[in-house]
Order: C-alpha cells, then structure tokens, then sequence
C-alpha cells in the first residue's frame, strides 16, 4: 500500500481520483485508508513523513476528510480498542 500526504489527497480528490475512503480503527486511534480509482490504494501520512497519520477520534478525521472535499466514509472499527492510548 502507498501513502499519501494530505496535500497529495486533497489534490486527487479534486482530480476525481477517489474512489473511497476508510476510517480504519486499530488500538486507540483512526487511519485513513484511500482507495483510488487507479487501483493504486493508499493510506493518509504526516507530512513530510511515511509515518501514518494517527487520529484519536472519528471525529477529528472526517474534518479532515471534509476539508479536502471528501464528503463520504467508512468506518471499519473492527480493532478499534476506546480504551487504549
């Protein structure tokens, strides 16, 4: 999987390049998955950085999401754990 910085996802979204978006739980925080349109999936990172970029709440990821345009996600809390740090 790539990753993506967010200046990289607001630029494609605008393209149309999004295909979807995922808000993956795992331990105490959210990362964001991004499935493109050319097959070529990534996941959301820090800038200037390949570390991914760690949310503590849904909530805080859909604004971002948001500011870039995308409107939709997914919520995959599967191994979302409230209760870890």
């Amino acid at each position: 999987m790539h990753s993506m910085t967010l200046e990289q996802l607001r630029a494609t979204a605008s393209a149309g390049g999004v295909k979807g978006v995922t808000l993956k739980g795992q331990g105490g925080g959210f990362f964001v998955e991004i499935a493109t349109r050319s097959g070529q999936d990534a996941f959301l990172v820090k800038a200037r950085s390949t570390e991914p970029r760690r949310f503590g709440n849904p909530t805080s990821a859909l604004i971002v999401l948001r500011d870039v345009g995308i409107a939709v996600a997914q919520l995959d809390a599967t191994n979302w754990n409230p209760d870890q740090k």
